[in-house]
């Protein structure tokens, strides 16, 4: 059943950030990582500011980290030639 909500939580992550059936704070946790990952330098201070109505500091902190460690560690997986990684998430190591 774990399986099942984990499932259930990846297909939503791929949805638009506006989607209506996602809370608010997986809206705006998709937000950010969209964002952080095309382009991060768009973050503006209306998007943090945004975004510490549903998340604390303690929060954003954790999931910038998080967002910092995947998307580093997608590009040492690609430049090692370990795996084919996709902006989408899709890919094998």
């Amino acid at each position: 059943m774990r399986w099942e909500i984990q499932e259930d939580l990846a297909s939503k992550a791929m949805r638009d950030p506006s989607d209506p059936s996602l809370t608010a704070r997986e809206q705006a946790a998709l937000e950010m990582a969209t964002l952080f990952t095309l382009d991060y330098r768009s973050i503006t201070d209306d998007h943090v500011s945004r975004w510490r109505t549903v998340f604390s500091d303690a929060e954003l902190i954790e999931l910038a980290t998080f967002m910092a460690l995947a998307d580093g560690f997608g590009k040492v997986v690609e430049m090692l030639g370990l795996g084919d990684v996709s902006p989408t998430g899709s890919g094998e190591i």
